[in-house]
């Protein structure tokens, strides 16, 4: 089948409003009416369709179509909105004719999907929400139904008991978009690139609420922390709007792991220091919004060292907490199985990063007594975690107790029950250390622990290891390649996500970033995540572009707000491209107009740029006025 996909002919953005206002509301919410983009299929065959589907543009209604049924009464539409959408849909169905010989009225099932197997409801229900919804309608006028709002790109009209024909009179989609404006952008001489970073862009934004992430639009409609960080790093980027991360934090847990899962716990400092770094301490609607997330943190915090920990300081199982699966979750790719949560390097890292974060954060806020502390506690936790769980030669191991040889991925995660799952992690006698991952040695790089050459090549070695199985998220993808690149080969990190996401587009005709992808699996495992339905639109996908605008644009923000921000465009790619980088003072305006050439910055007033080998104020252009 050909491409049905609706891209910007010239950004190659999925986004419906690229280059288009919707109309902004008081709630945060930008709407937009988007009609279907094609008709996939018809039965039975009628010239009017087709004409109809002449007619078809995504921004213009394109008129009524009257649809006669086949010999049964049927009438099957399988229709295209050419790009993801988080939407109501609208109908208003004409079945008054008078020829229409069932006194009841007809019957119509309308079938949502992300994916044409998932409307066409091949094996891949989901109640996230409800897939297919039943619709009858009267004889003898005209019905309208709004469908509540989900995620969905394809819809399918199952026709029932018709008479002589009805009348589509309304077929469109009620979108709602967060986020007004959209100050940063990329132009990118690389179509593949240029397309993964629009469509991250893209997915990132139908994940975001105006007060929170979530995590997708058909599955997950709520926040976890750890989805969220990634997003909010994505939508700083491109929209520059810190609601969504600042009210989101307003609800981290004082007194219990959030969702189950302590590693995104940790995640949430993560989240502060970013909305500090991204959009200052001086704005007065942000700023008590900040001082609050800082005290919920420090509660946090409190509650982790008082009941969480051994005597040594590492994470603990406590047996009166909820745990997502029992597990310390990391990520769906294949990981070696077995280790309590003491024995999980993984875990344990996330912790020493958020100690990091907490203490930079303190020394922000001008709570100096706090920073000492946590950066106590952050020194003497490194030293023990480097001990306990580095390598020299090798890498962080992940488990200290494997229970089963083979690494398997967390897709196959039953949850509940005396399952075999639970029984390859918890009941075989354990077989001794993992061996390093790259989970482990990626959380590593991240927590600080990885600062020498030596290690950074160990590092580096676990990265580009062909034995130790491959990363199948683009979620956990960033993390592995921000801490290569942190390693020193940032356009290889930069390449490897490309690929990576740019395989699973180009594909799957996708326009957006799927929760986990296997580029060997096609048949239709691909579609299915065993228990609850795949996700093919997932913000924690979006990583992409915190990625480029560190190592491609070389811009990182390193005081709030962006009040100093170091310029180091590391990655040496035979790329062209221009793009703006929003911050409170303005765009950072970098462009590469030569394959060989130099990276040139248009600096705003406001923002101290540093050059990242010697710490000197760069001598670049300061001619964008301050806002």
């Amino acid at each position: 089948m050909p491409s049905s996909l609706h891209l910007h002919p010239d950004s190659l953005s999925p986004d419906p409003l690229y280059g288009r206002a919707g109309a902004a509301g008081r709630d945060g919410w930008t709407r937009h009416d988007i009609h279907p983009h094609a008709l996939l299929r018809v039965h039975p065959e009628q010239p009017a369709a087709r004409r109809w589907a002449d007619r078809l543009d995504l921004f213009h209604a394109a008129g009524d179509v009257a649809l006669r049924p086949d010999a049964d009464g049927r009438i099957d539409l399988l229709l295209d909105f050419g790009t993801e959408l988080e939407a109501e849909f609208d109908l208003r169905i004409d079945a008054g004719d008078s020829g229409n010989t069932n006194p009841a009225g007809c019957h119509l099932f309308v079938s949502f999907g992300e994916s044409l197997p998932e409307a066409e409801t091949w094996g891949l229900p989901t109640t996230n929400p409800t897939q297919t919804l039943a619709w009858h309608i009267t004889r003898g006028g005209v019905s309208s139904r709004r469908f509540p709002a989900r995620g969905f790109r394809f819809v399918r009209l199952q026709f029932h008991d018709v008479g002589r024909r009805v009348t589509l009179a309304r077929v469109v989609a009620r979108a709602a978009f967060a986020f007004r404006a959209r100050p940063g952008d990329m132009q990118c001489s690389d179509h593949l690139f240029q397309r993964v970073w629009q469509a991250s862009a893209y997915t990132a934004r139908l994940c975001s609420r105006p007060q929170t992430y979530w995590d997708g639009i058909k599955r997950d409609r709520h926040g976890w922390f750890g989805d969220a960080r990634v997003i909010q790093e994505a939508t700083d980027a491109v929209f520059h709007d810190p609601a969504p991360a600042a009210h989101m934090l307003q609800h981290l847990p004082i007194d219990r792991w959030t969702m189950g899962v302590p590693g995104f716990s940790f995640d949430a400092l993560a989240m502060l220091r970013q909305l500090i770094l991204a959009h200052g301490l001086d704005q007065p609607a942000l700023t008590p919004l900040i001082r609050n997330a800082y005290a919920l943190a420090k509660q946090f915090l409190a509650w982790v060292h008082a009941t969480q920990l051994t005597r040594d300081g590492v994470i603990r199982q406590d047996p009166k907490q909820n745990f997502f699966g029992d597990i310390s979750f990391v990520d769906w790719s294949p990981l070696p199985m077995g280790g309590t949560f003491e024995e999980m390097a993984c875990l344990q890292l996330k912790h020493l990063e958020a100690l990091h974060h907490a203490a930079e954060i303190a020394g922000w806020l001008g709570h100096r007594a706090d920073a000492e502390g946590w950066t106590k506690r952050a020194r003497h936790l490194s030293a023990s975690l480097r001990k306990r769980f580095w390598r020299d030669g090798r890498g962080m191991l992940h488990t200290l107790n494997q229970t089963t040889r083979k690494w398997e991925p967390l897709v196959v995660l039953p949850l509940g029950g005396d399952n075999e799952f639970r029984r390859k992690w918890f009941r075989p006698p354990p077989k001794g250390p993992s061996g390093p991952s790259r989970h482990a040695t990626a959380l590593a790089c991240w927590a600080g622990l990885v600062d020498c050459a030596p290690m950074r090549r160990d590092a580096l070695r676990v990265f580009a290891s062909k034995s130790i199985p491959s990363i199948i998220t683009a979620y956990f993808l960033y993390f592995e390649q921000e801490a290569r690149a942190r390693c020193g080969e940032p356009g290889s990190a930069i390449l490897a996500m490309r690929e990576f996401v740019g395989d699973q587009l180009g594909r799957h005709d996708s326009a957006t970033v799927w929760e986990w992808f296997e580029s060997g699996v096609t048949d239709f495992r691909q579609w299915r995540m065993d228990d609850w339905p795949k996700s093919l639109c997932h913000g924690w996908g979006s990583g992409i572009i915190p990625l480029a605008t560190r190592h491609l644009l070389g811009v990182s923000p390193i005081a709030p707000g962006y009040g100093r921000v170091r310029i180091s465009p590391a990655a040496d790619l035979p790329w062209t491209f221009a793009a703006t980088v929003p911050t409170p003072h303005g765009p950072i305006r970098v462009e590469k107009a030569r394959p060989g050439g130099r990276v040139e910055y248009d600096i705003p007033r406001g923002v101290t740029a540093l050059n990242t080998e010697d710490g000197d104020a760069l001598r670049v252009a300061a001619t964008t006025p301050r806002r």
